[in-house]
Order: C-alpha cells, then structure tokens, then sequence
C-alpha cells in the first residue's frame, strides 16, 4: 500500500466497519427455510448454480427482514424466480 492509502486506513472510523452486508461473515438459510427451499429441487439445483457473491447477496436479503411474515415472502420471491431459472436483482 502507498503511504496515502495506509494514511487513509488509519483515519478510518472503526464504528463505520462492520456495518455492511458484504462485511459480514456468511449466514446460511436457518434449516427450515433451507429444507423448503430444497423441496422445489430445480429452484434449489438453480441457485446452487449461481456465484456465491450472488448466493450471499440474496440470503442476507431474505435474513435481513426484521419481521418473520417480510422473511418468508422473500423466501417464496426467491423460490419463485429460481423455479423460472431467474435472478432476483
């Protein structure tokens, strides 16, 4: 690193880390939700496929709903599209 960007590190605000989906370290489905989702194997097979960025991505999307109802639809959002062999964006 050059002295600037070593500069700009140390400047850093520790309360600003962490905070951020990709900073994160990767949850995995609870195992009920997991197991639903593993009924509809082509969507499962479907998301499988899909780069783990993606994978994290839409995880902590369905995760990160603060009410269990908001969860659950995201979940069948996500099996829905993965069934149409789509990609939620």
């Amino acid at each position: 690193m050059q002295p600037a960007g070593l500069q700009a590190f140390n400047m850093r605000k520790e309360e600003n880390s962490g905070i951020y989906s990709f900073e994160n370290e990767t949850k995995k489905l609870p195992a009920e939700m997991e197991n639903l989702f593993k009924k509809k194997k082509a969507a499962w097979d479907f998301f499988m496929k899909q780069a783990p960025s993606y994978r994290r991505t839409i995880t902590h999307w369905v995760l990160s709903a603060k009410r269990e109802e908001t969860r659950k639809s995201r979940l069948e959002k996500l099996i829905a599209a993965s069934e149409k062999k789509e990609r939620i964006y």
